[in-house]
């Protein structure tokens, strides 16, 4: 059952109270005191008696839902959230609110039974268009607004950055609605969707679907709840040009070492240590943009791969140093040798474990 707000009362009363004065009957002795018990009395019962429609079943009162996802802005995997632009439409029916008129008339939501319906994941949003409703000669309600705001998501990166995750915009009916007073249903003439022209140039949206559900509260309340949800892919190009490509030329970088003189122990040094610098470098800037999650995804797990390569090439040229230094050069480049053949091997396992079977 929906209620006015104290101040909505206030303000109602004695917005009656004052143009009842303005109409002359202050002029009469004790008509002030008896006015004003009058306008209470009519104004309370008119604000107790805004409840709910109830059909001629008895049933909930059913508001159909239309969500329309105009555009998709943002995804971030930061704050796993992402932010939209919606169009909704809610249709209800009241037959106190029936008239005569051949058009729909509009009126505030004040002056209506107005469902208390808030978007269940939202983190901040903002709204256009004006604060009224339409309501048709039938008596059915119409209300219709925008949104556009972030919405929280939280996703599964596992498979980062060849992910696909679903998203989903949440409406509930709130407050002392239960789901036995208040029911959340698709619109029958109208469909829910996602455009298919949207701002974020990193992920591909699949399919949508829009339904229905029922919401159990901690406390063992029932509320009902009506969502859009949609499938979207990662684009990861971007990843595998700026990021996966890199990396593979730093570790292939790092095996120049394997065809220098064993005994020139500085530069081959130099060359190993400047490519496990960069990957460490590699590493701060890929967490910069997934959040402190507790486990690897696979492109953390190719890049660690990686690093640990790197490192061994740095271990291989501190050994063939040595063994240079002590006069055995055809074992160290032996050992060169070796490893020109042993890290491709290593690199491509890496690379299978990292995108196949991790």
């Amino acid at each position: 059952m929906s209620r006015l707000t104290a101040y909505q009362v206030f303000i109602r009363l004695y917005s009656e109270y004052s143009q009842g004065m303005a109409k002359g009957c202050r002029s009469f002795p004790g008509v002030k005191l008896l006015a004003l018990i009058w306008w209470l009395i009519s104004g309370i019962s008119a604000v107790y008696g805004i409840e709910r429609p109830f059909p001629e079943d008895g049933g909930p009162t059913e508001i159909s839902c239309v969500l329309v996802v105009l555009d998709l802005d943002e995804i971030s995997d930061a704050n796993q959230n992402f932010t939209v632009n919606v169009f909704t439409v809610f249709r209800w029916n009241d037959p106190r609110e029936a008239h005569s008129g051949e058009a729909n008339i509009k009126k505030s939501m004040e002056e209506v039974w107005f469902p208390n319906l808030i978007f269940l994941n939202r983190q901040r949003i903002w709204s256009s268009m004006g604060q009224f409703v339409e309501i048709t000669p039938e008596g059915d309600v119409i209300y219709r607004r925008q949104f556009w705001g972030d919405f929280s998501q939280p996703m599964n990166l596992h498979d980062f950055p060849f992910d696909t995750q679903t998203f989903s915009v949440q409406v509930v009916s709130a407050g002392s609605e239960d789901a036995d007073e208040v029911t959340l249903i698709q619109n029958p003439t109208a469909t829910s969707f996602v455009t298919d022209k949207y701002s974020v140039a990193d992920w591909k949206v699949l399919g949508s679907e829009s339904k229905s559900s029922v919401l159990e509260m901690p406390n063992g309340a029932t509320t009902s709840m009506f969502e859009i949800e949609f499938t979207a892919q990662r684009l990861s190009n971007h990843y595998v040009v700026k990021v996966i490509a890199p990396l593979l030329m730093i570790v292939l970088l790092s095996w120049v070492v394997f065809w220098l003189n064993p005994s020139e122990g500085g530069s081959q040094l130099g060359v190993a240590v400047t490519s496990f610098l960069t990957v460490i470098a590699y590493h701060v800037a890929l967490s910069s943009k997934l959040p402190e999650i507790s486990y690897l995804t696979r492109l953390d797990v190719f890049v660690f791969c990686g690093t640990i390569l790197v490192f061994l090439a740095m271990i291989e040229v501190v050994v063939t140093t040595g063994l240079a230094q002590k006069g055995r050069v055809e074992v160290a480049r032996w050992l060169d040798r070796v490893c020109r053949l042993v890290f491709p091997v290593l690199l491509m396992l890496s690379g299978c474990y990292a995108f196949w079977w991790h």
